[in-house]
């Protein structure tokens, strides 16, 4: 039952980085720095 719940968990960080690589910050004061591994993740 750990692993499967592991599993999702990781599925999920995955997913939210993906969706946080690919969205801008809609302040324009404020755009967090992303890490380089999220920054590969991102569509062109």
């Amino acid at each position: 039952m750990k692993n499967g719940k592991k599993k999702l968990i990781e599925k999920i960080a995955v997913r939210i980085a993906v969706t946080d690589a690919n969205t801008t910050c809609p302040w324009i004061a404020y755009q967090p720095k992303l890490l380089n591994s999220v920054k590969k993740l991102k569509k062109h």
